[in-house]
């Protein structure tokens, strides 16, 4: 028996499709753009794809436990905390898989940390994965809501509005 009658939520697959997709162009043009951060095999396509893999994962995974644990800091920050939890992510990425991604310096993974959490913004947002930031029309009136804080994606049913039974019980308007 469901006491609250709260709507359940259900794993999204292909949104984390394509956030692991959008964060592999995101650490490719982040490789691309900047001297300190390597991938050193010459098949680049696949290993973009790999790494795009592990740095989804590690996202999916270490980032909410970061950013629960940076929480109180991230209003006072005014989110620049998120460029400390990338900067970790990407680090932590580095170190476990050292033939795949390598970074020369602390300044060079710091720019890569903001590097990649602009650019990944920015192609969440290009394929769709983030709403707008003016809803408007059919987005709106969505019957699901995407909860995502950079981690797994959710989609969690919102409730219509139910007109009431008894008519005679709705509030009459004030004259």
């Amino acid at each position: 028996m469901d006491m609250f009658n709260l709507p359940k939520a259900r794993f999204n697959w292909r949104l984390l499709l394509v956030q692991t997709i959008a964060n592999a162009f995101a650490l490719g043009l982040t490789v691309l753009l900047l001297p300190g951060i390597h991938m050193p095999h010459n098949n680049v396509i696949s290993e973009l794809l790999a790494s795009g893999v592990i740095f989804g994962l590690l996202n999916g995974f270490v980032r909410p436990i970061l950013q629960l644990i940076m929480f109180r800091y991230l209003f006072l920050t005014f989110g620049l905390v998120l460029v400390v939890i990338n900067t970790i992510i990407l680090w932590m990425m580095a170190a476990l898989t050292p033939e795949r991604f390598q970074v020369d310096g602390l300044f060079s993974l710091v720019l890569a940390g903001v590097l990649v959490g602009i650019l990944g913004i920015f192609f969440e947002t290009l394929m769709g994965v983030q709403p707008p930031i003016m809803e408007t029309g059919s987005v709106a009136q969505s019957k699901e809501h995407v909860f995502s804080l950079g981690s797994a994606p959710i989609y969690v049913p919102t409730r219509q509005k139910t007109e009431p039974e008894n008519p005679s019980l709705q509030p009459t308007p004030m004259e």
